[in-house]
């Protein structure tokens, strides 16, 4: 399969996913790709202008979900690696520690996702999925130990602590779902201090 067709595909059921999660299974269609993936927003804000609901690569498709994205800037990665000549880069949090390569793919991902969120001032979040396995979010281990716990208690769901330059938290997906049923008390639009 085509990797631009596989991550359409994965921003597809990702969007259905949070569009359930957020209405509390009533609805499958309350989010969608952006255009282009983002890649609106970003050639927009390079010419100065604004086009605010369109940043990361989930959009609303109706006005309901627009709470979620006025705090969140989503990014969607899936696959497993990229070719660099002979050798296959995957991507690795234990590449993190024990990679050679000057920044681990994880921390490509993340930094692509955390310089989007800085120009739209929201918080990042990455939700990513190697191949056969399930998908994962990862976020400011800042937002999850203070806003997010301050609301829906400690973490207690299976996850993992990156402290690193990253300090980010990654858990499954359907972990945070389960962890929070209901976000939205704890929205609150507010810039965020870059880490």
């Amino acid at each position: 399969m085509n990797p631009k067709a596989k991550g359409s595909s994965f921003e597809r059921e990702i969007a259905k996913s949070l569009s359930l999660w957020w209405s509390e299974g009533e609805r499958d269609d309350i989010f969608y790709r952006t255009q282009s993936s983002g890649g609106r927003y970003t050639s927009r804000k390079k010419s100065g202008k604004n086009t605010d609901m369109q940043a990361g690569d989930i959009a609303a498709a109706v006005a309901d979900g627009e709470p979620l994205l006025r705090e969140w800037s989503i990014e969607i990665k899936t696959g497993y690696g990229k070719r660099k000549g002979e050798e296959l880069v995957r991507w690795d949090l234990l590449d993190c520690v024990d990679s050679r390569q000057k920044t681990p793919v994880i921390q490509q991902m993340w930094n692509q996702c955390k310089r989007d969120a800085d120009l739209s001032k929201r918080e990042p979040i990455l939700i990513f999925r190697r191949n056969s396995r399930i998908p994962c979010i990862m976020f400011r281990s800042a937002y999850g130990v203070g806003q997010l716990e301050d609301y829906f208690g400690e973490i207690n769901v299976q996850h993992l602590v990156l402290k690193s330059s990253m300090n980010c938290i990654i858990m499954p997906l359907q972990e945070f779902f389960n962890w929070i049923p209901n976000i939205r008390p704890a929205l609150k639009k507010t810039v965020f201090s870059s880490e």
